[in-house]
């Protein structure tokens, strides 16, 4: 089995080390460097590829806002020279790691802005080790995270700006069975539920899942819940 690629990147030195250390002690996982700003966040990147990055989101030089934003857009350069085979996970296919966002504050708006900007998931900085590794576990295989509940608790507290003219947008773009998909994953549920439910099969749960990323330009399934809930097709 091939271990997951992890970058840890924080300017507290302390903390990136022991995630450092966390990290390496799973059979599953190696940690492939740590950086301490969003610069150097984007050369550990392009020298490493780690398959998930924990980004710290509040850091001098470049925040972790604009490190998200960086990365999307060398991917879309790079998405605009070579065209990308299917993704194997629920995930849009890049060379773009996943990234985790770390915080302090669990109602921020920071962590709304990076969930907004492709971020997979979020974890306070006082999140118990099984909950981390567990993160990194499942934003690395596309399934939906431990905190996916907390995002939604997080577009409650903040408010939902409801853009009910642009709702036919999002659903015309898909078929029948791929709109059925997309509302059961914006309300959280995970592709075994999603299966059980629309009696198919997982893989073809996955399959229909990856096509809506692909067809509505979102990279995660935490992207699909914010927006299905800023265009008012599930309730808050």
């Amino acid at each position: 089995m091939t271990a997951i690629r992890v970058a840890v990147v924080d300017d507290q030195r302390l903390f990136a080390s022991g995630m450092r250390m966390l990290v390496d002690a799973q059979d599953d996982m190696t940690c492939v460097g740590t950086a301490a700003d969003g610069a150097e966040a984007l050369e550990l990147c392009a020298a490493e590829r780690p398959d998930v990055l924990l980004l710290d989101l509040r850091m001098p030089v470049m925040n972790g806002i604009e490190t998200l934003a960086r990365l999307a857009a060398s991917d879309a350069a790079a998405s605009d020279t070579a065209a990308s085979d299917a993704a194997a996970s629920d995930t849009a296919a890049s060379d773009r790691p996943r990234v985790i966002a770390l915080t302090t504050i669990r109602r921020d708006d920071a962590v709304l802005a990076a969930l907004r900007a492709g971020a997979a998931a979020f974890l306070t900085k006082d999140a118990l080790p099984d909950v981390v590794t567990a993160t990194i576990r499942d934003v690395h295989e596309g399934r939906p995270a431990p905190t996916e509940a907390e995002a939604l608790d997080l577009l409650r507290a903040q408010g939902i700006t409801v853009e009910a003219n642009r709702r036919d947008e999002v659903l015309d773009a898909l078929t029948a069975r791929e709109r059925e998909v997309f509302l059961l994953v914006a309300k959280g549920l995970s592709n075994a539920e999603i299966a059980t439910s629309v009696f198919l099969s997982e893989a073809t749960v996955k399959t229909h899942v990856r096509s809506v990323l692909m067809k509505l330009g979102l990279r995660n399934r935490i992207q699909v819940v914010i927006t299905a809930h800023e265009r008012g097709l599930v309730r808050a």
